[in-house]
């Protein structure tokens, strides 16, 4: 069957939806409920949804946080469904729209594009490789100055992708969370949190936010027992490396510890993803990001959010 994907929303996001899906030939429109939003008279422009429905197989939602839910549980009886992050803005809503999309054999697929950055698979690819031994401790910052939100705090806007990842590369249950948090310029949410995870297997982690921070970074750092990857996104050059230990146990030393640059395909993380998700809505298998996993980070958040 032909795939006629819609996109719902022409925002920051939305607007690179659009533009991917419609390069991969398959964008059936876009909908905006703000019409001054959708600059290019290339698209087709959906009246409302129920046009939308009727002339699409699959839809992305790419609008504010707060209506995914609405949106989705109006859409999943009829389309299949590609969410941004976060799924939704609670777990129970997560529950009802997984159950939905079981009920009438519908896929739902959460944005964590980073899954599909080239260089997060080949970390992936060498830790199923045991390049650097068993994970000990794993963290990721992302740091930024602006833009600053008014109705979700930094943790709901910034660390889903984050908390995605570390759920799927440790692969265990998590055991407990600690979190703070500051609310630096503004009183209703906070700026900058720190959010530190202990998993059922042992592995231990941090995941640092702020959209009030002096200057911008992304990184990402799996710590092994025999090495470390470390994914600078933020950085020109030299994003992934690998840097490898060599430890004298019995006296408690380091013998040696060097890096090296980690070269990796450089491909659009964002259409890889959108390639997935096509790939995903003929097989009728979802395996990465889908509806459960974007379940369990919205309970992290949740839980988090309590703490805070």
């Amino acid at each position: 069957m032909n795939q006629k994907i819609a996109v719902i929303g022409h925002g920051y996001w939305g607007k690179n939806h659009a533009r991917v899906f419609k390069e991969l030939g398959v964008l059936s429109g876009v909908y905006d409920l703000n019409i001054e939003n959708i600059e290019s008279s290339e698209y087709n422009l959906f009246n409302n949804l129920d046009e939308l429905i009727n002339n699409s197989t699959a839809a992305v939602i790419a609008t504010p946080a707060t209506t995914h839910f609405e949106i989705a549980n109006k859409l999943i009886e009829e389309l299949d469904l590609l969410i941004e992050k976060p799924m939704s803005m609670s777990a129970n809503e997560c529950k009802q729209l997984n159950h939905k999309a079981k009920v009438n054999n519908k896929i739902i697929m959460v944005g964590h594009q980073l899954h599909f950055h080239p260089a997060i698979q080949k970390i992936k690819s060498q830790l199923s490789d045991n390049v650097i031994g068993d994970i000990k401790w794993i963290y990721s910052n992302r740091l930024n100055m602006g833009k600053i939100r008014n109705k979700e705090n930094v943790l709901w806007s910034f660390a889903p992708h984050d908390i995605s990842l570390i759920l799927d590369i440790v692969d265990s249950d998590v055991k407990s969370i600690n979190i703070q948090g500051s609310k630096i310029i503004n009183n209703n949410v906070e700026d900058a949190t720190l959010t530190g995870l202990t998993f059922e297997n042992g592995v231990k982690g941090h995941i640092f936010v702020s959209w009030f921070h002096p200057f911008k970074e992304q990184r990402f750092v799996v710590v092994g027992e025999k090495g470390t990857f470390v994914f600078t996104d933020s950085d020109q050059e030299n994003k992934l490396l690998i840097y490898k230990t060599t430890i004298d146990n019995e006296n408690l030393s380091i013998l040696d510890h060097d890096s090296s640059i980690i070269e990796y395909e450089n491909s659009e993380p964002l259409k890889n993803q959108g390639k997935y998700f096509l790939e995903s809505l003929l097989t009728r298998k979802c395996l990465v990001n889908n509806g459960i996993h974007g379940e369990k980070v919205v309970e992290v958040l949740e839980e988090s959010s309590k703490l805070l």
